[in-house]
């Protein structure tokens, strides 16, 4: 036991001793203090003041239960250091998940996966519905020899490490999604968060046709203000210009309507002006347009 509890104290970037246990909801100002005091190196203090989580009765988590509990207290350290609060998103746990089950199957530990992607490249690969402007990871690789692991510890040891405490308080990200997976004495556990702009609630097609106009719906996802959101199609051919009015051109893609049915919702009109080929849906604000988009592939 006291070698665990040194183990808590000690966390580290790659993982730390835990114990696998739902706690009782522990005050974020003590939480807080055990940390302050760790900076600090009053070790025998934080020691006084952690002995009483380690011997806290608990009871069992499923493996949703330990990520949501992440997610909390992660709002829970932003609500501290009056950071905005992460709003959960499913796909973005689904690929956090991912990760850790391919960090398992595969026998590594790292940001790029076992065929080279990282974290945006396997967001446009695995959930390409989701757009956004700046994502993030944190990962960490927790051994205990009980197979019994804690939320609080897990967060715990990402608050003890600059990068993943970056992130955690990093106030330009808005989502958040966690991805457990456990096996014998062993859990990896992979935080993804992202500043999405909006996500598309429509299915394609299987084909599209440059004779057809098609309507894709999305949600707004965005903390700007959605008066400023603008969607540009881009052409397969570059040189291809598109007249938008008797003194106004674009090159290259075309400004496209947005029809808003809510305050969260909208949609917009895809033609195939340009012909046959790869477009990209993308969004921007202020009539411009961030360069990761939705492929739309027209025959």
């Amino acid at each position: 036991m006291w070698t665990h509890i040194w183990q808590i104290l000690t966390a580290k970037r790659n993982g730390c001793g835990c114990a696998l246990k739902k706690e009782r909801r522990v005050s974020n100002w003590f939480f807080n203090l055990i940390i302050g005091a760790y900076m600090k190196k009053h070790y025998l203090f934080v020691f006084i003041l952690v002995l009483p989580l380690v011997l806290m009765a608990a009871q069992s988590m499923t493996i949703q239960e330990f990520e949501l509990e992440i997610w909390r207290l992660t709002n829970v350290q932003r609500a501290y250091y009056k950071v905005p609060l992460l709003s959960y998103d499913h796909g973005l746990a689904d690929l956090s998940r991912l990760h850790s089950q391919n960090m398992l199957k595969h026998n590594f530990f790292a940001h790029k996966d076992h065929l080279g992607d990282e974290v945006g490249g396997r967001k446009i690969k695995y959930y390409p519905s989701l757009l956004v402007t700046a994502i993030g990871e944190n990962l960490g690789k927790f051994r205990n020899s009980t197979g019994a692991f804690s939320p609080l510890d897990v967060i715990t040891g990402w608050m003890m490490s600059p990068p993943h405490r970056e992130n955690i308080l990093n106030p330009e990200y808005t989502h958040l999604g966690v991805g457990l997976v456990l096996k014998g004495d062993t859990m990896y556990a992979t935080q993804n968060f992202a500043t999405p702009i909006t996500k598309m609630t429509s299915s394609l097609p299987k084909k599209l046709s440059t004779d057809k106009t098609y309507r894709l719906s999305f949600a707004y996802l965005s903390a700007q203000p959605a008066t400023k959101l603008s969607a540009t199609l881009r052409f397969p051919n570059k040189n291809i210009s598109y007249k938008i009015s008797e003194e106004q051109a674009m090159v290259g893609g075309q400004p496209l309507p947005i029809r808003w049915t809510s305050q969260t919702a909208f949609y917009v009109d895809i033609p195939f002006l340009a012909g046959k080929g790869d477009y990209k849906l993308c969004f921007g604000f202020d009539g411009g347009y961030f360069p990761e988009g939705i492929t739309l592939r027209a025959q």
